[in-house]
C-alpha cells in the first residue's frame, strides 16, 4: 500500500494525499477527510502521519464510526466536526464497516497516532477486546466518549437516544393504525440499538394485546442488502405482514428497494415506519413515518462532552450519560390504505 493506493481509493491526486500527510498546502476538510478515511481503512501509517501525531501534538481526536457512508453516521461526523474546529481540534476518521476486527485494528492505529481523545461507536456491546482497549486509553489519560452505542458492564461516558421508548412509540403509531401483523427488521443482536429497539417493538405488542409472531422478527444488520432479503422472505410468508418496523435507515432503505422493484405500494401492500430520516427521500415528498432525531447534535454533543473532559484534570469517565430527545414523524406510511 502506498500514497498512489490512497489517492486511489479517495478519489483525489497524490500529491493532494502527500499535502494531507505533510500537512502542507491548502486542503478542503472534506477532501482531507476522505482521505484520512482512506488512510484508517487500509491500515497506512506512513512515518509522515507518525511525526505529524507525535507526542508533542495534542491537537487531534479520533473519531471511529461503524458506516460513514450511512447518512446518520454523516450527521454525527459533522456536528462533531463544527464543534472540534470551534476549539481547534482535528478529527482523524475510522471507518470500521461493522466488523469488530476492523476495529480493534482502528483502535491500534488510534493508539500508535496519540491522540488527545476517542469518540466512538462501538461495533458490538460484548466486544470484550474493544472494552479492555478503551479502559487502557482512559488509563492512560486519553478520555473515551461513546456515541449512540453502549459497551456492556462498561461505566464509559456516551450520548444515545432512548431506543427502547423510540421503537414502542413507532410500533405503536402502527398498532394504532389498526395493523394486527407487525413486523421488525431487527438489528444485530450484539449492538445495544439493536437490542433495544427489539425489546420496545415487543413492549409494544405485548401492551396492546398484538401476537408476537416468531416468524414476524426476523434478524438484520442495519444494512440495506439484508433487509431487502428479509422484506421479501416476510411477503412470501403464506400469513405475511402487513406492516414493518424498520430498525435503522438502511433497513428502511432495503424495504423500499424491493417494493419498489416488485411494484409494491406503501399502504395499498405494506406500512412502515423506520428508525432514523432519509433526507434524500424528504427532498422527493417521499411520505415515510419515521423516528427522528437531530444526529448532528447528537455529534455535536458527544464532542462537547469529549473537550469537557479534556479541560479537566481528571478526564476518566463516570458513567455520565446524555440522552438526545427524538420525535415520531407520521407521514402517511404507517396507515392502511
Amino acid at each position: 500500500m502506498n500514497i498512489r493506493d490512497i489517492a486511489k481509493k479517495a478519489g483525489v491526486s497524490s500529491a493532494t494525499v502527500s499535502r494531507v500527510i505533510n500537512e502542507s498546502g491548502y486542503v478542503k476538510e472534506e477532501t482531507k477527510q476522505k482521505v484520512l478515511a482512506a488512510i484508517a481503512e487500509t491500515n497506512f501509517v506512513p512515518n509522515a502521519i507518525a511525526r505529524s501525531l507525535s507526542i508533542n501534538d495534542t491537537s487531534s481526536i479520533g473519531v471511529i464510526v461503524p458506516d460513514i457512508a450511512n447518512e446518520f453516521f454523516s450527521s454525527i461526523i459533522s456536528g462533531m466536526g463544527e464543534m472540534a474546529s470551534t476549539h481547534q481540534y482535528n478529527i482523524v476518521l475510522f471507518d470500521t464497516g461493522h466488523m469488530q476486527e476492523r476495529e480493534n485494528q482502528c483502535l491500534q492505529i488510534a493508539e500508535r497516532q496519540r491522540l488527545s481523545g476517542l469518540l466512538i461507536t462501538p461495533v458490538s456491546e460484548l466486544d470484550t477486546e474493544t472494552c479492555d482497549k478503551l479502559m487502557q486509553f482512559e488509563n492512560k489519560g486519553i478520555p473515551v466518549v461513546l456515541v449512540d452505542r453502549n459497551i456492556k458492564d462498561s461505566n464509559l461516558d456516551g450520548v444515545f437516544v432512548d431506543n427502547v421508548k423510540a421503537a414502542y412509540e413507532g410500533t405503536e403509531a402502527l398498532i394504532k393504525a389498526g395493523h394486527k401483523k407487525i413486523a421488525m427488521i431487527k438489528g444485530p443482536s450484539t449492538s445495544m440499538p439493536g437490542k433495544e429497539r427489539y425489546k420496545g417493538y415487543q413492549a409494544a405488542l405485548r401492551d396492546y394485546g398484538v401476537e408476537l409472531k416468531r416468524e414476524y422478527a426476523v434478524s438484520g444488520d442495519f444494512k440495506s442488502m439484508k433487509a431487502y432479503e428479509q422484506t421479501k422472505a416476510l411477503l412470501e410468508l403464506p400469513d405475511p405482514p402487513t406492516a414493518i418496523f424498520a430498525s435503522n435507515n438502511q433497513t428502511s432503505l432495503g424495504v423500499l428497494k424491493y417494493l419498489t422493484e416488485n411494484k409494491l405500494k406503501i399502504g395499498r401492500d405494506l406500512s412502515i415506519v423506520g428508525f432514523d430520516q432519509i433526507e434524500s427521500l424528504k427532498i422527493i415528498d417521499y411520505r415515510l413515518s419515521t423516528i427522528e432525531r437531530d444526529a448532528k447534535k447528537q455529534g455535536y454533543e458527544a464532542m462537547a462532552m469529549l473537550i469537557d473532559k479534556l479541560s479537566q484534570k481528571e478526564s476518566k469517565s463516570t458513567g455520565k450519560k446524555i440522552y438526545v430527545p427524538y420525535q415520531v414523524v407520521l407521514r402517511g406510511s404507517e396507515k392502511i390504505k
